[in-house]
């Protein structure tokens, strides 16, 4: 059993809390309503920027060529693929009828726990010089996003003909290529613990942490009411 399959297990509570919750299970079954979506959407959008450049710090820190190649290429696809998800589906649910959001809307709320979390993020970009530190939380936010889609899958939860606005979001957190990237941040989690001499302090406070940022930013987003 690998390190970090330990340290799911570990916190299994915590795990499932933030891969089964009912925001991404609605999300899947294409029920999730059209405020929540937004709000989840304009949350998350808060965090693409500097996902970014935490991407950026964490190539700038890595210590293997292949990997940098690597963490180069998930920059790009994110910039584009990404990018285009939020603008296209943000401008489609702009022209809906939004009333129950339509503070947040009006006034570009940004949620105490996405403030947290971005905080987090400020941290790890600008303070932060532990390469393993980076590449744990980067583990734990894709990680969290495969596995939500793969529950769904397992229990038949997502729905067919789905509309873009869900089967998009869907797609850009499964199949091989995400399946790959996941795979090679636990794969790069594992090799520097290994040359950490198995010291796996960071890499478990950081897990916890960002699990828990996880779990809490997509509990805000579905329980936000005005």
């Amino acid at each position: 059993m690998t390190y970090l399959q330990q340290l799911i297990d570990k916190n299994r509570e915590e795990y499932e809390k933030a891969t089964r919750h009912p925001l991404t299970n609605e999300l899947c079954s294409g029920t999730l309503s059209d405020e929540k979506l937004f709000v989840y959407l304009t949350q998350d959008l808060q965090f693409f920027q500097y996902s970014l450049n935490l991407l950026g710090k964490t190539l700038a820190l890595c210590d293997d060529a292949n990997a940098s190649v690597r963490l180069a290429k998930q920059i790009g696809f994110l910039a584009q693929d990404e990018n285009s998800y939020f603008e296209e589906t943000l401008k489609e649910l702009e022209g809906q009828n939004l009333s129950g959001v339509a503070k947040m809307r009006r006034e570009s709320i940004v949620l105490p726990q996405v403030t947290k979390y971005i905080d987090y993020l400020k941290y790890l970009i600008y303070d932060s010089s532990s390469y393993s530190e980076l590449i744990t939380f980067c583990f734990v936010m894709e990680k969290v996003y495969l596995e939500w889609v793969e529950y769904n899958q397992e229990t038949n939860n997502i729905a067919k003909n789905l509309p873009p606005k869900f089967q998009t979001w869907i797609d850009l957190h499964s199949g091989d290529h995400f399946i790959e990237w996941v795979q090679f941040l636990s794969n790069e989690v594992e090799r520097r613990l290994e040359l950490d001499g198995g010291d796996g302090e960071i890499y478990e406070s950081t897990f916890v942490k960002s699990l828990k940022l996880e779990s809490d930013f997509f509990e805000a987003c579905y329980s936000y009411s005005e």
